[in-house]
């Protein structure tokens, strides 16, 4: 079985929930494995706001657009997102996506502990898709609150545990509240992860990709798309596509402010010596 850091967390550390989302699973990983929204759509309007959401003093928020660099590598690829923060510093959010439905991310929990997260958006059928959602501290742990996990939205005050359905939804228009979105937040959809389903339900249940017309922000997207085409005809070939070895089990995610020239990598030390395979 496949050893992620997350499973070798004790169960203390660690808090798994799952939710249906009414859509192919690819429409979810590519929200996911995109960097360049979540300081957009998952923004707060005030720093006296308690929703789920980043703040306007995040560093996350205030930095500008970012570059994105993607290190390809034998499980599929760390990407980064740099941000400028004024003429002294750079914002750095790492992430990594495991072929073929994985991300893991950086995260904080409700109480403010400092945490490796992420997803898996594994088939159902076609149309519909059961998005795992895992994290964990490598060194506290998780409290009670942190396990409703009402910022993200996928607890059991959001997500009935009787049939891991999304309380907000489609049908009730997410319970998107035009008060809330004048005066807290960008969406006025509460939890960031409810907000994720918003977008990639309402979209369709399969969205026809050959009308998009992808640019620079979009490089984790295409990269990603690559890989899971070149591992389709690797299988048809009779060969073991990327993402089956164990390369990928002690990796985390990171996020940090450093000096303007500092060599980011250097907060990614689990990314060994000739694992980075092309760097695009």
């Amino acid at each position: 079985m496949p050893q992620f850091a997350w499973t070798q967390a004790p169960e203390t550390h660690l808090h798994v929930t799952k939710v249906v989302q009414d859509c192919n699973w690819l429409q979810g990983l590519e929200g996911g494995i995109d960097t360049s929204h979540a300081p957009i759509m998952h923004r707060l309007l005030s720093e006296t706001s308690t929703r789920g959401g980043f703040k306007p003093s995040n560093p996350f928020v205030r930095g500008k657009a970012p570059r994105l660099v993607v290190d390809i590598t034998d499980y599929g690829y760390q990407y980064a997102g740099i941000r400028p923060l004024g003429e002294a510093e750079m914002h750095i959010r790492t992430y990594h996506f495991v072929m073929p439905f994985h991300q893991i991310r950086p995260s904080r929990s409700e109480s403010g502990v400092k945490l490796i997260a992420g997803h898996a958006w594994v088939p159902i059928d076609d149309e519909t898709t059961m998005v795992y959602n895992w994290a964990y501290s490598p060194t506290e742990a998780l409290t009670e609150t942190d396990r409703l996990e009402r910022g993200l939205g996928n607890g059991p005050v959001h997500v009935d545990p009787a049939t891991f359905r999304s309380r907000a939804n489609r049908a009730n228009n997410y319970l998107l509240d035009r008060t809330v979105q004048r005066n807290e937040s960008y969406t006025g959809i509460d939890g960031i992860n409810v907000q994720d389903r918003a977008i990639q339900e309402s979209m369709g249940r399969v969205v026809d990709r050959s009308k998009e017309h992808l640019g620079p922000a979009d490089k984790a997207i295409i990269q990603a798309r690559k890989l899971l085409r070149q591992a389709v005809k690797t299988v048809e070939a009779g060969g073991s596509p990327d993402g089956t070895g164990p390369s990928y089990y002690t990796l985390h995610a990171h996020e940090e402010v450093l000096p303007n020239g500092t060599d980011w990598r250097q907060i990614t030390p689990e990314m060994r010596e000739g694992m980075i395979l092309q760097t695009v």
